[in-house]
């Protein structure tokens, strides 16, 4: 079954919640890579979580995200997944092999079928770690107890934090909204299914820019569909002659280019501003395309499939 992403419903995203998610999904990078952590605005940084990676490394336990408690109401929390700005090199075919999805408590009928690597860093243990990233976010919720929750994450972090809302919907429902940045697709259409029917489409959103192709990983020989509403925006370097991915992908341009469309009314943004990743370079935001999101992944796949058959008769 080919895998699908609906064309954009374009919900309306409230502007302070969604710039505060993604600065907590900037953070959880900083907090990987050992650098300061800057809350979101009126959040104190209470707690974190490790997860073990087999995904893009060798094996090993990584700090994986940060929980955030509102200042204004001691019920409210952010939990923030780490994610990557690797490039496409570091996402290969055998992470989106499919298994199981099991909850942490209670169950589910048909079982969903997700992504491998992404379930095994949710749910694995190794090194010398005694909790699983799954065990160690229940916990989080048993310790902190929220009456409303966040849930949020960037790249492989919005994939990971999926995986926990669906998990938190079926084991512990507790009042909470998933909204997630540059998320590659989860599983099959069971999950799409099973996720749909734990979670009102409006509690869960991805936002994502149209040109950046890890959301529309892996390609669509694997059957992956996409889950919650899309929010789309639209960002590329100017006058580039080739895709600069990591640009397209970045979590602070994103940032950058809903702190400017939010406000707005439709949510869009047409301008510039300096490349995060290269501050020699200008990106362009712009209205995205009026057509259905492109398969990009696919489009990939053709390209290597043309260069593979020039090497054939070299």
């Amino acid at each position: 079954m080919a895998a699908t992403i609906p064309p954009p419903t374009q919900p309306t995203l409230d502007t302070t919640l969604t710039i505060a998610l993604a600065v907590a999904s900037k953070a959880a990078y900083d907090y990987y890579n050992g650098d300061p952590i800057t809350p979101p605005q009126g959040y104190t940084q209470v707690d974190a979580w490790t997860g073990w990676d087999a995904f893009l490394f060798t094996g090993s336990e990584e700090k994986y995200g940060l929980v955030f408690q509102s200042q204004s109401d001691s019920g409210t929390f952010i939990f923030a997944f780490r994610g990557t700005d690797s490039d496409l090199d570091g996402w290969e075919d055998v992470h989106f092999i499919t298994t199981g999805f099991a909850p942490y408590q209670g169950g589910i009928s048909p079982t969903p079928q997700v992504s491998s690597g992404f379930y095994g860093i949710y749910d694995s243990l190794g090194g010398g770690m005694t909790q699983s990233m799954r065990q160690q976010l229940f916990a989080l919720m048993a310790k902190y107890q929220p009456t409303q929750l966040y849930v949020t994450g960037h790249s492989l972090g919005a994939a990971l934090s999926q995986l926990f809302s669906l998990d938190l919907a079926i084991s512990q429902p507790t009042t909470s909204t998933n909204i997630n940045f540059a998320s590659p697709m989860v599983g099959t259409d069971s999950w799409q299914t099973a996720y749909a029917n734990a979670i009102a489409s409006g509690d869960s959103i991805r936002v994502y820019n149209y040109w950046d192709y890890v959301p529309t990983l892996p390609p669509s020989q694997f059957g992956y569909d996409a889950v919650g509403e899309g929010f789309v925006t639209s960002f590329y370097v100017q006058g580039e002659w080739y895709p600069h991915e990591l640009s397209r992908h970045s979590i602070v341009n994103l940032t950058t280019v809903l702190t400017n469309a939010l406000p707005l009314d439709p949510q869009q943004w047409v301008g510039t501003f300096p490349d995060y990743m290269n501050p020699d370079w200008t990106m362009d935001s712009t209205v995205p395309p009026a057509t259905a999101p492109v398969l990009w992944a696919d489009k990939i796949g053709e390209h290597m499939a043309f260069e593979r058959s020039l090497r054939a008769v070299a």
